[in-house]
């Protein structure tokens, strides 16, 4: 009867094992990984000259460059920007607003403040999600997936 049992419980196993390894196929980590980080691609840099007028930077060493925003935090990962501490999700984004982080640290100055922003519109239909991330007059915009 031990024997029975043993052969019972053997198949039990193969059979949880066959449904678990179905399951894992039909979910991949890629699309949880996709539901909890944005990976973006610089495409244009500019900056807003002294008389108000945007100057695109042609030759940019960011262009090209990519980085990962996670989406519950804000945090970013990548050397595009200057280390960005403590992000503030002001908007997980919709159907119809943008996913929004803003970084805000206060100057040396008594009424001064620094202000980092970054808008990704979650919303786009072909997968491309364009962003905007304005530092100051630095501005850089690209796509996210």
């Amino acid at each position: 009867m031990f024997q029975e049992m043993k052969s019972g419980m053997t198949q039990l196993n193969k059979f949880q094992l066959f449904i678990t390894l179905i399951c894992s196929v039909w979910i991949s980590p890629g699309a949880f990984a996709a539901e909890k980080i944005y990976r973006c691609e610089v495409l244009s840099d500019a900056y807003i000259k002294s008389n108000g007028e945007l100057d695109i930077v042609k030759d940019s060493p960011r262009i090209g460059q990519e980085f990962v925003v996670i989406k519950k935090t804000g945090e970013v990962v990548g050397d595009v920007m200057d280390p960005l501490g403590k992000p503030k999700v002001i908007a997980f984004g919709s159907n119809s607003n943008s996913y929004k982080v803003v970084w805000i640290k206060k100057a040396a100055g008594k009424d001064g403040a620094f202000v980092d922003y970054l808008s990704i519109n979650g919303f786009a239909k072909d997968g491309k999600y364009p962003f905007g991330f304005f530092s100051g007059a630095l501005l850089m915009a690209g796509v996210c997936e």
